[in-house]
């Protein structure tokens, strides 16, 4: 077990595999809760480099991504260098509410489309892929692969069926971790119902990131992490 305090600790890629009907091999990454403020500099550079290296196909931002102005210089640095990529699409997170303007005219300047309670249907990798973001949407009925991308964890089961990956963050893995079992990450969990890494609901994953920020940089056994997707990366199991 690890104390972390401050802002400039290592991050870690947790690695998920997607295997939709057609196939295809594309990359989704994941990345929520980045909380920029004025020592957000070492976050932005180490972040852009591992982009960089991972080349996603697809990048979902999760919200929260600035704790102040200073925060926006920041995230539009970032936003700048990830730019050439081709599909970025990002939610608001609660604490960008202040600022939403700002930040949805940095991501829309920087080839990225917001998509706050909106959906987008893409084709990538040789799939059509159907993008819902901040809530979930009518199926298109012709997706290979549908997406739903959130803040704030919830309660799936009644639309689970509808996609093949949900996404989500906000609660920082509630940013210290005593014990952890299947279920979720202790204590946290005995409060947030959706404090855990993963769950399955038929052919659809929930993964849910710790975040890649605090506002209050303490965490105790609770790496911050972004969530990658290999779509086809590999034979899926024998049933």
């Amino acid at each position: 077990m690890k104390l972390e305090i401050g802002y400039h600790h290592p991050f870690e890629i947790r690695k998920y595999s997607c295997f939709p009907e057609k196939a295809a091999r594309i990359k989704i990454l994941y990345l929520s809760d980045l909380h920029y403020n004025r020592r957000g500099q070492r976050l932005a550079e180490t972040l852009c480099e591992e982009i960089e290296q991972i080349h996603p196909d697809i990048i979902l931002l999760g919200g929260d991504y600035t704790d102040s102005r200073m925060g926006l210089y920041y995230f539009q640095g970032m936003m700048d260098a990830i730019a050439h990529f081709p599909n970025i699409f990002a939610i608001c997170g609660n604490h960008d509410r202040p600022r939403e303007r700002q930040t949805r005219n940095i991501i829309e300047a920087c080839n990225g489309t917001w998509l706050d309670n909106s959906s987008a249907t893409i084709t990538a990798g040789g799939l059509i892929i159907q993008i819902d973001g901040g809530a979930p949407s009518a199926p298109s009925g012709t997706a290979d692969l549908s997406i739903l991308c959130l803040h704030r964890p919830v309660d799936v089961a009644k639309f689970a069926h509808q996609y093949h990956l949900i996404f989500a963050g906000h609660l920082h893995g509630s940013q210290a971790v005593l014990w952890s079992t299947r279920n979720g990450l202790y204590p946290g969990r005995l409060i947030y119902k959706w404090n855990r890494l993963s769950a399955q609901f038929g052919n659809c994953q929930y993964l849910i990131s710790k975040g890649l920020g605090d506002t209050l940089p303490i965490r105790y056994n609770c790496k911050k992490d972004a969530i990658l997707v290999e779509v086809g990366a590999s034979e899926p199991p024998t049933p």
